[in-house]
């Protein structure tokens, strides 16, 4: 499963189509014109090492996150992401190892974007708001049984070469069959930087340099009215990366190295998490 997947992310890379500029790890508040789409394919691969416990323990795991993006309206756009572990693999300090591999919980968001001024040339400023609902389609160990509200702003500066956003996204979980998983913050900051061309002169390729901090915070998970002791925490992220925008695609990379780890309990602690994906808009058609 997990070769089929790369053979996917790879093959998009040669479909055609039109790109857009945005956060590699963080949203923005840039439209998408109406009727427009962008399939974004992701590769994330995440390494853990450090275990406080002192057994040894190792995991690795690839995830596949595939988001499909849609413009309602000029103001409305509707993100539907569904997260595919192409692989896991867990090893513990007795030398046992598990693999795994299944589909994660549906996430579906809208965002209405409720201020915007283009006041100048390559130059906006924009703030929306984000609502939506997380979904357990995911397999046991791959999700959770409850359906989750979420509710989040973002806002986005840009001027020419420079470009700041800003988002913050909170997940409310709910109790189903005894389990409740703590609840969910991430919040992110990104700065962006037009590397080349200095000025834009007839061509549409583009090179940027993006470095941003990522944030994550859950709560503590309950289980059978009995609080899980090693569960939530908070994670904080530097990620440096980098954005090659072409007419036809968008291929962007990043490395997200812990900066700051603040877990409850014995709980394995983040190496570094690196991300490869690839965006490719196209008219939908719908109407």
């Amino acid at each position: 499963m997990r070769w089929w997947l790369l053979g996917v992310a790879l093959a998009v890379l040669v479909m055609p189509s039109v790109g857009l500029a945005q956060g590699i790890n963080t949203s923005v508040a840039l439209a998408v014109a109406e009727d427009e789409a962008i399939f974004r394919s992701q590769l994330r691969y995440r390494r853990a090492t450090d275990d406080p416990s002192g057994m040894g323990r190792e995991l690795d795991a690839l995830v596949a996150p595939q988001t499909l993006v849609y413009g309602i309206t000029p103001k409305l756009t509707a993100f539907a992401t569904l997260p595919i572990l192409a692989h896991r693999r867990r090893e513990l300090g007795d030398g046992s190892v598990t693999k795994d591999s299944a589909v994660g919980d549906f996430r579906l968001l809208g965002r209405y974007t409720f201020y915007a001024d283009d006041y100048a040339p390559l130059s906006t400023r924009r703030v929306a708001v984000l609502a939506g609902m997380k979904f357990p389609t995911g397999g046991d160990r791959f999700g959770t049984p409850s359906f989750d509200p979420i509710v989040g702003a973002v806002g986005t500066w840009a001027g020419n070469r420079h470009e700041i956003d800003l988002d913050a996204l909170y997940t409310v979980t709910t109790k189903r069959h005894d389990f409740e998983a703590g609840d969910a913050f991430r919040y992110d900051l990104a700065y962006r930087y037009r590397l080349w061309p200095e000025r834009f002169e007839g061509r549409l390729l583009q090179l940027n340099a993006v470095l941003e901090l990522n944030g994550r915070w859950t709560g503590k998970t309950r289980m059978d009215g009995s609080t899980v002791a090693a569960s939530g925490g908070n994670i904080l992220f530097l990620s440096p990366g980098t954005q090659f925008i072409t007419k036809n695609f968008i291929v962007e990379a990043s490395v997200q190295v812990p900066i700051w780890q603040s877990l409850n309990g014995p709980q394995l602690e983040d190496d570094f998490t690196a991300v490869l994906s690839v965006r490719i808009p196209f008219t939908l058609g719908l109407r």
